[in-house]
């Protein structure tokens, strides 16, 4: 049987990574110049694997990193589905800020019902992120192309990774740096059936024991994304 390998790969860091906000799909942030630093250093020292497509979040700062991790590819198309959060009233904002906010103290334990004001629910979120993976994985299968990258950012490697990922992972586990990711295995009949996926190992290769996808690291709000 046929299988499908899909890079997950978050976006470089941006001034909101940096201070510690809530970044979502409302604020269309570029990369900060000590992020694209840091990927041409992780693209230079490690190896990022050759794909067939790449599929990125339309946001700039996901562009900007595919654009900086592979140069040359010209085969892209962009995903609205696997943008970030929706952070609503929480948008550009810190944990500092909101920790005393009524609404942020019902949203923080991660209740996948519970609305953020103006924005998306957990629920919502992941509902989304699932439907542009569905259009990620039939676009591979009908082109016959068994590879691809996907740009994207934090909240939606580790919600998709938390949803659908085995061996079992919560959101924190899924946790990636910039510029780091993880590498699932997908076969359409698991797939199909059970909509699972195996995750096999982080991206860039070689980085395995390096700061990164698989470090034991806090999670940052921003947007992760």
């Amino acid at each position: 049987m046929k299988t499908y390998k899909i890079h997950f790969i978050r976006h470089g860091l941006t001034e909101g990574n940096i201070r510690g906000q809530y970044v979502g799909r409302r604020t269309d942030s570029p990369l900060c110049p000590q992020g694209v630093q840091a990927l041409i250093a992780l693209r230079q020292r490690y190896d990022y694997p050759g794909v067939g497509k790449l599929y990125i979040s339309p946001m700039t700062r996901c562009r900007q990193t595919a654009a900086l991790l592979y140069p040359e590819m010209k085969n892209i198309a962009e995903v609205e589905q696997i943008a970030e959060m929706d952070f609503g009233d929480f948008e550009g904002k810190t944990i500092a800020q909101l920790q005393n906010a009524p609404a942020f103290r019902s949203f923080a334990p991660g209740a996948a019902q519970v609305q953020i004001p103006g924005g998306e629910s957990l629920a919502d979120f992941a509902r989304r992120c699932g439907e542009g993976l569905d259009l990620i994985i039939s676009d591979m299968m009908r082109a016959g192309n068994t590879q691809a990258a996907v740009v994207t950012h934090g909240g939606v490697i580790m919600g998709l990774l938390a949803a659908y990922g085995y061996p079992k992972k919560n959101h924190v586990e899924g946790m990636a740096d910039n510029g780091y990711g993880y590498t699932i295995l997908i076969t359409p009949q698991l797939w199909q059936s059970a909509r699972a996926f195996e995750i096999i190992g982080i991206i860039p290769h070689g980085a395995e024991d390096a700061r990164g996808a698989l470090a034991a690291a806090k999670y940052m709000p921003e947007d992760d994304g």
